[in-house]
């Protein structure tokens, strides 16, 4: 059995770093690094979830003045790291080889408006391209159908930059994603899903939600995501999704004393209780 109180996770931008068009309370930032410290002190490892790739991550974190974290989940649930920046490479391996994102390319290219990201961007085990617009299901599944051409053990998971209105599209194998790094991660310490606390605010963030951990969306988050959460607890019994009133950090902090997590965590964890808006 763990000793450890329970696995602290949080997406970065738009969730712990207060970046989207809606500011932050006063104080907010100060709040969440008091956090932080105050959960590394009682022992909680601490994870940062993000479609950044690690550079990039680091970076912004560091300019908002954040401590970092035990472990990295970077570039859509490709890549962990810990504290030292060392790649994990049991998760590495369990990804198999890297993309072919030449032949992935080849079969996407006639698709109008479609294009792939900065190289920097990419990924050995991540494909990610732009699209003017949000991406409508049609046209995910016509992706997904091309890229399975290449390799049937592929994924993908699509959402939209709220700064610009670009679709975001990544592509991914099958056992990749930001809920299989968590449960990576959560499984070092022997957590399940109950002791896992998850924060998020975008569409790639709700595949976290469905595996049963203590979910939360910060008050900022948009409807539109909101309304694909709905229906994720809809239609998944065990999805714990708590949905914050407060924006950025202070939606985490009062999500955690929803869940009874914190600031005293406790050896039985209340089911967390949707609020109207998911019911």
């Amino acid at each position: 059995m763990s000793t450890v109180p329970f696995l602290f996770a949080s997406d970065l931008d738009g969730t712990l770093l207060p970046n989207t068009s809606l500011p932050p309370a006063p104080g907010c930032l100060e709040r969440t690094r008091t956090l932080l410290s105050a959960l590394r002190e009682a022992g909680c490892p601490i994870c940062f979830v993000s479609g950044r790739y690690f550079a990039l991550a680091r970076k912004g974190l560091a300019s908002f003045g954040l401590p970092a974290p035990t472990w990295w989940i970077c570039n859509m649930g490709t890549e962990i790291y810990d504290a030292s920046g060392r790649l994990d490479q049991r998760w590495e391996r369990r990804l198999g080889p890297p993309l072919d994102q030449g032949a992935l390319w080849h079969v996407l290219a006639e698709i109008s408006g479609l294009r792939p990201q900065e190289s920097e961007k990419q990924g050995p085990h991540k494909f990610s391209l732009y699209y003017p617009g949000a991406p409508d299901e049609r046209l995910q599944c016509d992706i997904l159908s091309r890229v399975r051409e290449v390799d049937v053990h592929l994924m993908l998971v699509a959402s939209v930059e709220e700064s610009t209105g670009l679709g975001l599209l990544d592509v991914l194998p099958a056992d990749a994603g930001k809920a299989r790094a968590l449960g990576h991660v959560a499984g070092a310490y022997r957590l399940g899903p109950d002791r896992v606390f998850f924060a998020g605010d975008s569409g790639n963030d709700l595949d976290v939600f469905e595996q049963g951990c203590c979910g939360t969306l910060v008050g900022n988050t948009p409807a539109p995501v909101l309304e694909d959460a709905s229906s994720i607890r809809a239609r998944e019994p065990e999805a714990r999704i708590f949905v914050a009133q407060a924006r950025y950090g202070d939606g985490i902090i009062e999500a955690l004393g929803h869940y009874g997590l914190w600031p005293r965590p406790s050896a039985g964890f209340r089911e967390g209780k949707p609020r109207e808006a998911l019911s």
